[in-house]
């Protein structure tokens, strides 16, 4: 079966909407993981360097992702912009949402991380499958949703990690267990949508110490402007080499 094959399912809606699947390969959970990165940077970014503040800056990615994921699901069928830069833009809004349930509401790192991780198995559970034996489920609101929560998930557990045994071992230790999650899918359950979501947990955890190492004192100190410059040149290439793959295939 092509591995980069895409599904649609039904006819579109009275709006013109459409779900659709995509049946990632490795080259797209890398993708994944830089996205979450450049994501995490860009919520900062939003947030810090615009001076708008949480609240704002989470209002405003909110309309920025919700028009993205609209015109994802009226025209993702013909060109994946749309839901690469949904991605990007939901990922920097929950970094805003995980930095207010840490800063604002007060929660600990693990029950946040414990809530939120929970939440995203739970909506991930009422995602579609487009057919039995398919091994992504289908790119509609459901999905988004489960989509936003994990990466809160990302940023509070991200952030865990990192503040306990420091950003760069946080970094390697998650990017290994990302490696780690998605063989063990492919081998045991490829088509176990419980396995996509906690593929989807651990790319988004991994990406938070990747962003924050480039920006973060703490890591190379660049800053985010220019955090968000080396992790989109990284991003751009890895979304070349997840197009390449798809073209071979």
């Amino acid at each position: 079966m092509n591995s980069e094959r895409t599904w649609t399912a039904g006819s579109a809606n009275a709006f013109g909407f459409r779900a659709r699947a995509l049946n990632p390969s490795p080259a797209f959970w890398l993708a994944m993981f830089v996205a979450s990165a450049f994501g995490t940077v860009l919520g900062d970014f939003w947030a810090e360097g615009l001076h708008l503040g949480l609240m704002l800056s989470f209002g405003t990615l909110v309309v920025i992702t919700g028009l993205l994921i609209w015109g994802d699901c009226l025209k993702g069928q013909g060109a994946e912009a749309f839901y690469w830069l949904a991605i990007i833009f939901l990922r920097a809004g929950a970094t805003n949402v995980g930095d207010g349930l840490i800063h604002i509401f007060g929660l600990s790192f693990i029950v946040a991380s414990l809530l939120t991780g929970v939440a995203t198995l739970a909506a991930g559970f009422f995602t579609r499958s487009p057919f039995a034996g398919a091994i992504s489920p289908l790119i509609d609101l459901r999905y988004w949703l489960a989509m936003g929560i994990g990466g809160v998930f990302g940023t509070v557990f991200g952030d865990l990690t990192a503040h306990t045994i420091g950003m760069f071992p946080a970094l390697i230790t998650l990017s290994v267990g990302l490696i780690v999650v998605i063989l063990v899918r492919g081998a045991l359950a490829p088509t176990s949508m419980l396995g996509y979501w906690c593929i989807v947990l651990a790319e988004r955890a991994a990406g938070t110490p990747a962003g924050d190492w480039f920006a973060s004192r703490r890591g190379l100190g660049l800053g985010l402007p220019v955090a968000l410059l080396c992790i989109g040149a990284g991003l751009i290439a890895a979304l070349w080499l997840y197009q390449r793959t798809k073209r071979r295939a």
